[in-house]
């Protein structure tokens, strides 16, 4: 069993928290480091963790196998970098970083220290998600040509002006979208352009409420993610090539449509994808391979600056 570290005790990384604590046979966080240990204190104590606010602290303690970073998403690079000098593994929650620069500087440290560098991202454990890249990787679909990701909530209405999740400067237009662009990068592969549209409409704060962001990747394929923040929740991603298509839905449902063929509809049962995460970081600091890589990782976070500047400039945008 490992034990863990997380940076940040918020909403999500309780979550992460309670997802393997007393669960789990593969690990177990036994450390959390926070700013303010009286908010903490009861959460902490009843799920059996100590409290620290030194990070150096935590990251010289040779018990800890690993750190989870899951502060506010503009301090997840810095923490992340320092948790990777100290050759300790990172899980670091998406986005691992708000720039291209920081996240180069996070996979130049792990590989430099040869520490694994994993990205926190559930919606690549989810079982629709498992049987999609099953199949694409048999080349079902043949040849692919585009892909389309949505993403809808209802969250930007109820982030206060006040709140740092309102600056705009760490949520540009179509960040929401983050959620399908890496299996967007991941299917099709690096991409070369964006072109993101977006407008405020009912949030009390300055982000961009509904989004658009049509991609072109390097291989000269098409991508489109849709990100609205208010509105009820729907998740899909849809893979199109020359023999058929696959779209998948929530976390289970499964639908492959082969060219000339019959359509097949799966629904999984569902798992809980937060403990897949974990303890898939667990087994990948023991060697195991994670989903997602380092610099798929970093890339995501390139197109997600590219979507800010376009946003901004209202004009395509290649990725540096």
């Amino acid at each position: 069993m490992k034990k863990l570290a997380i940076i940040g005790l918020g909403g999500w990384g309780r979550r992460l928290v309670d997802s393997v604590q007393g669960k789990s046979e593969l690990a177990r966080v036994t450390t959390a480091v926070v700013r303010n240990t009286e908010a903490a204190t009861g959460f902490a104590t009843s799920r059996q963790m100590r409290l620290e606010t030194d990070l150096a602290k935590v990251l010289r303690d040779p018990d800890i196998d690993g750190v989870i970073s899951s502060g506010p998403a503009q301090l997840h690079a810095e923490h992340s970098l320092a948790a990777l000098e100290a050759g300790k593994p990172v899980l670091a929650v998406k986005p691992m970083a708000l720039s291209k620069a920081d996240a180069d500087a996070l996979v130049v440290a792990s590989r430099k220290h040869n520490v694994l560098l994993a990205l926190g991202y559930n919606r690549c454990f989810f079982p629709n998600v498992a049987e999609m890249r099953k199949r694409l990787a048999s080349g079902v679909l043949g040849t692919l040509v585009h892909t389309e990701g949505d993403f809808c909530v209802d969250r930007y209405r109820h982030i206060k002006g006040e709140s740092w999740k309102a600056n705009p400067d760490w949520s540009p237009t179509g960040s929401l979208a983050d959620h399908m662009l890496y299996l967007t990068i991941e299917t099709l592969g690096p991409i070369a352009e964006v072109h993101a549209v977006g407008h405020s409409h009912f949030s009390d704060n300055a982000l961009p409420d509904a989004s658009a962001v049509l991609l072109r990747t390097q291989a000269r394929q098409s991508a489109l993610l849709t990100a609205i923040g208010v509105t009820p929740d729907y998740y899909r991603f849809q893979v199109f090539g020359e023999r058929g298509w696959i779209e998948i839905r929530d976390a289970t449902h499964f639908v492959h449509q082969p060219l000339g063929g019959a359509r097949q509809t799966i629904e999984f049962d569902e798992i809980d994808p937060e403990r897949a995460e974990v303890e898939a970081f667990s087994a990948a600091i023991a060697g195991a391979p994670f989903p997602v890589s380092a610099e798929d990782a970093a890339h995501g976070v390139a197109v997600l600056e590219a979507m800010g500047r376009s946003g901004i400039e209202r004009r395509p945008v290649l990725v540096a």
